[in-house]
C-alpha cells in the first residue's frame, strides 16, 4: 500500500492558487530643511497634498495660498500614496525684515488676547500673503517627488527596529534647501508607530 504525500505548495498548485506574501502599506511623509536659514527663510505654495499632522492647525492657516508656518508633512489618509508631490519654494525675507515690512507678527502681538488683537494678526497676514503674490515667477524652484518609485525602491526591505507591522511602513523623504540653489534629497524608511501619529 502506498501513502501519498501532498505538501503545502503543492495543494496549492492542484487547486490552483498562488502564495503571495501579503503586501505592506506605505506611508509618505517629509520635511524641508532649509539651509538658508538664517539669512532667508522659505514660502512655499500650498499645493502640498493633504497633511495629516496638521489636524489641529486653524483653517486660515491651512488654506492659505502661501505655506509660511510651517515645513513638513504626513500624507493623508494614511496608505494613501500620491504620483507625484511638487514642491514649489522661494527664498524670503527674514523674520526682522518680515516685521519692517508688515508682513510678519511681532512677538508682542502673537500672544495677545481680544478681538482687536486677532485683527491685526489677520490684517499682517493677508498683508504677507499679498507680498508673496507679487515675487515673480522665476524666484520660484521646484521639486517633484514620486512617492511610488520609492515604494517600489523599499518594498523587500524592512525598517530596523521595532514597531507596529501591522500599520506598515512610513517612507520619509528630508529636503535639505541649500543656498546656492541646489537641494538635496534623502529618504529613511521607518515603522509607522502609534509615537509618530502626531508627528509635525
Amino acid at each position: 500500500m502506498k501513502i501519498k504525500f501532498l505538501t503545502i505548495s503543492s495543494l496549492f498548485l492542484l487547486s490552483g492558487c498562488q502564495a503571495t506574501v501579503p503586501t505592506m502599506k506605505n506611508r509618505i511623509s517629509f520635511e524641508m530643511d532649509n539651509q538658508y536659514w538664517p539669512i532667508h527663510s522659505i514660502v512655499y505654495k500650498n499645493n502640498w497634498p493633504e497633511c495629516g499632522n496638521l489636524s489641529g492647525t486653524p483653517d486660515v492657516i491651512k488654506k492659505q495660498k502661501y505655506i509660511t508656518t510651517y515645513s513638513s508633512c504626513k500624507v493623508s489618509p494614511e496608505g494613501y500614496v500620491p504620483q507625484q508631490i511638487i514642491i514649489e519654494y522661494t527664498p524670503w525675507l527674514t523674520y526682522e525684515e518680515q516685521i519692517k515690512k508688515g508682513y510678519g507678527v511681532p512677538e508682542e502681538l502673537r500672544y495677545a488676547s481680544g478681538e482687536n488683537a486677532e485683527q491685526r494678526r489677520q490684517a499682517i497676514m493677508i498683508a504677507q500673503q499679498n507680498g508673496i503674490a507679487k515675487l515673480p515667477p522665476t524666484a520660484w524652484k521646484r521639486i517633484v517627488l514620486t512617492p511610488p518609485k520609492e515604494v517600489e525602491k523599499y518594498k523587500y526591505q524592512v525598517p530596523e527596529g521595532k514597531g507596529n507591522r501591522s500599520r506598515g511602513k512610513n517612507i520619509h523623504y528630508i529636503i535639505s534647501l541649500n543656498p546656492d540653489g541646489s537641494y538635496d534629497i534623502e529618504t529613511k524608511l521607518y515603522w509607522v508607530s502609534k509615537y509618530q501619529e502626531k508627528w509635525n
